[in-house]
């Protein structure tokens, strides 16, 4: 069984080896707040979380995200809504009308991105980025509860998204930086300003330590 197991696990090593994801190890950890605009919606507040993973090629990092927020559809989407079912209601019958309500939104995203750093000696980095994330969208609202409409909002859906700004390292283990993002589903879309704090690990892996200081000097004569 040994034997056998060594194949598999020598594939699985080269293979990593080849794509560089034996180099990834956790560099920083950063969490940040912002503005979301999404299409239909009312803009809200957006939380993030971002794990960078280091380089996985000249220049080229891992970032794993996390994000979430929560809206509501703008008065007018809603409308145009309850507008477009009451035209199918007889008002010779004398059936009800739909009333407008609220229908909320909640978003939870889990995404990564390959993002391109320039190298440079100064702690100003710019940056630019492309991902794919995953989100998973709830709705919930009066005025589409059981019905196929909430259904059809309720979703797990994949998206790509396109991501640039700045991070500016301010101290040896601290730092800031500022981005935009948009995001491309098949249901929305939505553009975000977010801000927020980066702690940065030191070299956990990958780096010998500095000899002692006693070896340096020359042997003696």
């Amino acid at each position: 069984m040994l034997v056998c197991a060594t194949g598999p696990l020598s594939a699985q090593d080269d293979l990593f080896a080849r794509f560089g994801l034996d180099k990834l190890q956790l560099a920083s950890l950063g969490v940040s707040a912002g503005r979301i605009f999404p299409a239909q919606l009312q803009p809200t507040t957006i939380y993030a979380m971002a794990a960078d993973y280091g380089e996985i090629a000249h220049a080229w990092r891992v970032i794993f995200g996390a994000s979430y927020w929560e809206s509501q559809f703008r008065d007018e989407v809603i409308q145009t809504f309850v507008d477009s079912l009451n035209k199918n209601i007889d008002p010779t019958t004398g059936t009800g009308r739909v009333l407008p309500s609220r229908i909320l939104l909640y978003d939870i995203t889990l995404s990564v991105e390959g993002r391109y750093t320039p190298v440079q000696s100064n702690d100003l980095k710019p940056f630019l980025g492309i991902g794919m994330a995953a989100h998973a969208i709830n709705a919930e609202g009066r005025l589409v509860n059981g019905t196929f409409v909430e259904r059809a909002l309720d979703n797990i859906a994949a998206g790509i998204f396109l991501t640039t700004g700045v991070s500016v390292r301010v101290l040896k283990h601290f730092g800031v930086e500022v981005a935009a993002r948009g995001d491309l589903l098949s249901s929305f879309r939505s553009v975000q300003l977010r801000g927020g704090a980066t702690y940065y690990f030191g070299h956990i892996r990958g780096m010998a330590p500095p000899p002692p200081p006693d070896t340096l000097k020359p042997p003696p004569a």
